[in-house]
């Protein structure tokens, strides 16, 4: 399809098709994460004490005649009692993306009119705490396969799902080991044409010189559409993030229990279209004074204009590499389509897909933003809270922009630079030099 794969995908700069990495133990096949990878090897240090059960209800903090605002440490509830654990040298939040801006503004950091309205007093008054929230929203579809191809949908017999588990517990094999790692990164096809191109120019035209969204209102947004637009430009440059699956899903259900759920007889292939680094931002706020109540989220998903033009362009593409072969002799010619009212035949109805099917793809980024404040910043270069002494955050919130792939990766790095930050600047205070 002339998309060949044009540099290294972890080089942050590529297009084409790909094998991606995965998140198992080659050792014993079985998912690695954090508390496998980086807890369990140390769980038995005597300076670590991991508290199950247990709720932080804020930090905090006080305000010094000298030293401003000093994190001191933070009201939990364990087991349903409530105490307060004081820090040494300083706090370190780790909440992720959602529950860390909510913790911030629990405990007074944030918008004094958010803060204001919900009875928590002000501690350090910042309004970009909570905003620039940023994710991979998808969208996709899937094709049934040729009768006797097996795929995932398979355990849906209760003989199958017994010799998938046996396989796998005995010998580590079988199609429990598998998982989606067919991955393309494409530009927009439409725009490569000259054609394409005087498209592009318009959209550009009208919805980023013309059109200023409400999340404009952060700083950054100016700096950050300016390089998104570099990407779309750029023919090298991909804006979409394609992943194939042996399975079905339906992206016409809400929760995503029933959009991974194996309802249908046949067996499929699904393709996942995801924008890689959309231009929409939404925003994480607390709903009440008490850590109880969920946040609300806005995620704005396709709320800027280009971001359904994109998404609506790469959708209408997906059934030309269906028909390419190799892949075109595997699937059913006149075979199911889930979902199975789908309509790409024009951007006008691929649009109406994109805007009623798209769903999260669980990489919330962004809410802590690592900026300087005057760009609606949260967090320093070295990751402590502006305005704040003694309380850092390291999570996916801190990326001023969301990564191109998945970010697992990118959140293990931040926290691996932040433990060199952390004790750097501890090293520094017992030598007196600050940090």
């Amino acid at each position: 399809m002339n998309f060949p794969l044009d540099s290294d995908p972890l080089s942050g700069k590529s297009s084409g098709g790909y094998t991606y990495l995965s998140t198992v133990d080659p050792k014993n096949w079985e998912r690695s994460h954090a508390g496998s990878a980086y807890y369990a090897p140390i769980s038995g240090r005597p300076n670590l004490q991991m508290l199950t059960d247990t709720v932080v209800e804020k930090i905090l903090l006080e305000k010094s005649d000298t030293d401003g605002v000093i994190a001191r440490g933070v009201d939990i509830r364990q087991d349903g009692t409530p105490q307060s654990c004081i820090a040494l040298r300083e706090v370190i939040l780790c909440a992720g993306a959602i529950q860390s801006p909510q913790l911030l503004e629990l405990s007074g950091i944030g918008s004094s009119k958010i803060l204001n309205s919900h009875g928590v007093q002000v501690m350090v008054d910042n309004p970009h705490v909570g905003e620039n929230l940023q994710d991979h929203p998808m969208t996709g579809m899937s094709f049934e396969v040729i009768d006797g191809l097996p795929t995932i949908d398979m355990i849906r017999d209760p003989e199958v799902i017994q010799g998938a588990q046996e396989a796998y517990q005995k010998g580590r094999q079988g199609p429990l080991t598998a998982g989606f790692h067919s991955v393309a990164s494409l530009p927009v096809v439409e725009f490569l044409s000259e054609t394409g191109q005087a498209e592009l120019s318009r959209l550009l035209q009208d919805h980023l010189a013309n059109n200023v969204p409400a999340a404009a209102a952060e700083p950054s947004i100016p700096t950050q559409y300016q390089l998104l637009r570099s990407i779309l430009e750029s023919p090298s440059e991909s804006s979409i993030i394609i992943g194939m699956g042996a399975c079905q899903m339906h992206f016409d259900q809400a929760l995503q229990k029933d959009i991974y759920a194996i309802t249908e007889p046949e067996n499929y292939i699904s393709f996942l279209v995801a924008l890689a680094q959309p231009f929409s931002r939404g925003s994480v706020h607390i709903t009440s004074s008490s850590i109880s109540d969920a946040p609300s989220i806005d995620p704005r998903y396709l709320s800027h204009p280009l971001d359904i033009e994109i998404l609506a362009r790469h959708m209408m593409y997906i059934p030309t590499i269906a028909q390419t072969e190799p892949l075109a002799s595997l699937l059913k010619n006149g075979g199911q389509l889930l979902p199975k009212n789908i309509d790409l035949q024009s951007l006008d109805s691929a649009m109406e897909h994109c805007k009623r099917h798209i769903i999260t793809n669980n990489h919330p980024c962004g809410t802590c933003a690592m900026m300087p404040p005057e760009k609606g910043g949260v967090l320093d270069s070295r990751l402590k809270v502006h305005g704040v002494k003694g309380l850092r955050v390291v999570d996916a919130s801190i990326f001023p922009m969301i990564p191109r792939g998945n970010i697992q990766s990118s959140v293990y790095a931040v926290a691996e630079k932040a433990a060199d930050l952390i004790m750097e600047d501890a090293q520094g205070q017992k030598q007196g030099v600050p940090k």
